[in-house]
């Protein structure tokens, strides 16, 4: 029998209200037990908002505003009922799966219809997303934690590596292997402060450029190619003039990780927000400019898995199949002085700047560790807009000034600041719009939003506060620009800004100066 659609979202409720991961396990653990097998992928897709009806043709704001109408009085809609309807509107036309899904949402009680939306908009704030959800899976299966990430990280997504598992039995064999033409989640750099604390323990590695492009992963089985975004997205249509060059890799099957990014005429890199256009946009790019692939890891070869293989061997076989003229410029530098220049000229040519990577690291996709370290010339994070407040001045009737969000432990989103600073005109005009989208509450000052939208901000360095609840907050944050390419669940983790405090406490303001009052009332909707 299927679950009631109502369970999954009174346990979504009580994953919010506490923060405790063994609290939070042991509800995914006690609901998922429940699931029919063949719905547990479908039960896990809902609770960490990725469905597995995947995108249905529509935004955001339509979904809310179907919360207009009526709900019904008591819930009676099962997981089975939910999958089958949403199987079909995706299969329907735009008007008519508008249609389909508005008859489906008639038929949710309010708790439902809270979960639906927020699962569908990536809007759930109960803190289950990937961490607490691949322990609990493990428990579930009888498996082991590590052969549950290795079913996500092969798999794509923790939805299918759950149905996969599920289907498989504790005695199964696990989806260990790469399976062309499904797009692996992707291994992330973490930030260093400089090109020296990026060396620090004395490995052996490899310096690479860090290119502002868009995470590109290439899949090749004979004569077929396919280009995915980091979120498995299927951009190949978008990125046709790169086929031609692929054409030349020399093997039949290949799975190949890099960056895609526009560059003009003389071969400099356009700012990330045009290589994100030209890349999501069906027109090609202007006649000034272009699209050039930089590929940095071969994780496949010829019917050969290499993920557990150390980077140098990647290396090797990436130079074997991929031409010079796609591959990423790297170095082996012999001292700190030679990683340096490498460095600077990354930066001279106009990239972010560089990624120093242990070469004996094998590839592990998700948790960002200390095997691939980003170095840039600035200091920038990614966090999540919180909140807006309206402008004034010659910024009356644009939203402006925003409110800054980092990810806890648990997955809510504590506030750490706010900027104004770094907004063009045409930057205004957009968050304006785009803002008001997500809008969930509004006062006559400040638009409150669905933690939705990434933001990347450049910073000075990070202070002590007793004004956010968290305990920090960022000096001179300006926005460098919007991540689109991003969900919230890779925004900055707020312990990563609390190690980055000064070892001394910050000094107190001097008597007879006046501390600012503390003002809270925009967090009400984070600070759970």
């Amino acid at each position: 029998m299927s679950l009631p659609f109502e369970e999954l979202a009174s346990t979504s409720a009580r994953l919010a209200a506490t923060r405790s991961r063994l609290e939070k396990k042991r509800l995914l653990v006690e609901v998922l037990a429940k699931v029919d097998p063949a719905e547990l992928g479908a039960a896990v897709g809902w609770l960490v908002a990725e469905p597995l009806c995947g995108p249905l043709g529509f935004g955001p704001a339509h979904l809310w505003e179907l919360n207009e109408t009526a709900p019904a009085e008591r819930a009676g809609v099962t997981l089975r009922d939910v999958e089958e309807a949403l199987e079909v509107a995706r299969g329907a036309g735009r008007a008519q799966a508008s249609s389909l899904v508005a008859a489906l949402f008639a038929r949710l009680a309010s708790a439902e219809r809270a979960f639906f939306v927020g699962s569908l908009t990536h809007s759930l704030r109960q803190g289950s997303l990937g961490g607490v959800m691949m322990p609990a899976l493990a428990e579930l299966s009888g498996r082991s934690e590590e052969d549950v990430r290795r079913a996500v990280m092969v798999g794509g997504s923790i939805a299918r590596a759950a149905a996969q598992l599920s289907a498989s039995g504790p005695d199964g064999a696990t989806a260990r292997s790469i399976v062309p033409f499904h797009p692996l989640v992707p291994m992330l750099a973490s930030p260093a402060d400089s090109i020296d604390a990026a060396l620090e323990g004395g490995a052996a590695v490899v310096v690479e450029w860090k290119v502002d492009g868009v995470r590109a992963q290439v899949h090749k089985k004979g004569d077929r190619l396919a280009i995915y975004s980091r979120q498995g997205n299927d951009i190949t249509a978008r990125c046709g003039s790169l086929l031609g060059a692929l054409a030349s890799l020399r093997c039949d099957a290949a799975v190949l990780d890099g960056e895609v990014v526009l560059v003009g005429l003389d071969g400099a890199p356009k700012p990330f927000q045009d290589s994100f256009s030209a890349v999501a946009s069906a027109d090609s790019p202007g006649p000034d400019g272009g699209l050039r692939l930089y590929v940095f890891d071969c994780l496949h070869r010829d019917g050969v898995d290499l993920l557990d293989e150390p980077l140098r061997a990647r290396v090797d076989v990436l130079r074997a199949v991929v031409p010079e003229e796609l591959r990423m410029p790297g170095l082996r530098p012999e001292t700190a002085d030679a990683a340096r220049r490498f460095y600077a000229e990354a930066v001279a040519r106009g990239h972010e700047g560089v990624v120093v990577k242990d070469l004996d690291s094998p590839y592990r996709s998700g948790a960002r560790g200390r095997s691939w370290r980003k170095v840039k010339e600035h200091a920038t994070i990614d966090l999540v807009v919180l909140a807006v407040e309206w402008g004034s001045g010659r910024r009356r009737g644009w939203l402006s000034n925003l409110h800054l969000g980092a990810r806890r432990a648990d997955g809510t989103f504590c506030m750490v600041g706010k900027t104004f600073k770094g907004l063009t005109d045409a930057t205004l005009r957009w968050q304006t719009a785009r803002l008001q989208e997500l809008a969930t509450e509004r006062s006559e000052h400040v638009v409150f939003v669905r933690p939705e939208l990434v933001v990347e901000i450049r910073y000075s360095d990070v202070q002590r506060s007793s004004r956010y609840p968290g305990g920090v907050a960022l000096r001179f944050a300006r926005v460098a620009r919007y991540r689109e390419d991003k969900s919230a669940t890779e925004v900055e983790p707020l312990e990563s800004l609390v190690a980055r405090l000064p070892r001394t406490p910050q000094p107190r303001p001097e008597r007879g100066k006046t501390r600012k009052s503390k003002d809270t009332s925009q967090l009400s909707l984070f600070d759970e």
